[in-house]
């Protein structure tokens, strides 16, 4: 249990340095995860008797330099109560063996939002494990600084928050704004549909914006200009005009004729 809470904290931060620019950080991210998973599996089964965790434990001389691994721990489990294991975390494990094998023979090549999005789908499935299956509490050993990443892979919604920010954060610093051109239109704004600070340009959107989390594509911030006297405005500052041939013609405030009913008001 401390060996595999060892390498759980060496996963958690290994993790925390790929969040923060260090891409390579997460292939120790994988190893260290890999090993987690593994010995606290084994943790389980010796739990249920100390000498299940060897090949032979009925052998007249008990070999204790050989122990069971990954999958042997996985088909005690299922054979314990079938389908504990899913075949979809079976596929994330088989994954992450692979991974694992590859990178320990140097035959390594990442896909980075690959290996992280299966890496916190991995974290949270042995989560739920344990909490349904065991008596153990991991979270309380988590060291105080690395809580937030560990809240953060627990948590799909958290998670998939963090994934869309990520995004946002490299389309923004890929599109820096010229700070010396003072209508120099803004690369990202807050999405008013989730909330969250993921709005940013996307040439593919009809707006020319789109949130890396809820795919919205619009928002009343969003620059446009008139259609008529091209004065820059916000997109909810503007009237929209159906026209004859069936599109939509944007208008500010004085072309509208707002401002000439409001003077005679």
């Amino acid at each position: 249990m401390e060996n595999a809470l060892d390498s759980l904290s060496e996963a958690l931060s290994k993790f925390e340095e790929g969040e923060h620019g260090d891409p390579k950080s997460y292939k120790f991210a994988v190893l260290h995860l890999a090993h987690f998973i593994e010995l606290i599996f084994k943790h389980h089964v010796a739990s249920k008797h100390e000498l299940l965790i060897y090949k032979e434990p009925f052998s007249p001389k008990l070999n204790k330099e050989k122990t069971i691994g990954l999958w042997e721990c996985i088909n005690f489990i299922n054979n314990e109560n079938s389908n504990t294991i899913s075949s979809d975390l079976r596929k994330d494990l088989d994954w992450v063996k692979k991974l694992r094998n590859n990178i320990e023979h140097h035959k390594f090549t990442m896909d980075v939002a690959e290996v992280r999005v299966t890496l916190g789908r991995l974290f949270r499935s042995v989560m739920e494990f344990l909490n349904e299956h065991t008596e153990i509490d991991v979270k309380k050993y988590i060291p105080p600084h690395m809580k937030k990443s560990f809240e953060i892979l627990s948590d799909e919604y958290a998670f998939s928050v963090q994934t869309a920010i990520k995004k946002a954060n490299e389309i923004e610093n890929e599109n820096p704004v010229d700070c010396m051109d003072p209508d120099a239109e803004s690369i990202r704004f807050d999405c008013p549909e989730c909330g969250h600070y993921t709005l940013v340009i996307n040439n593919e959107s009809s707006t020319g914006y789109g949130c890396t989390f809820c795919d919205n594509e619009e928002s009343d911030e969003l620059p446009g200009c008139c259609d008529i006297c091209v004065t820059p405005a916000t997109r909810g500052e503007l009237d929209y005009w159906p026209t004859e041939d069936g599109s939509v013609e944007a208008r500010c405030y004085y072309c509208s004729g707002k401002y000439h009913a409001d003077k005679d008001d």
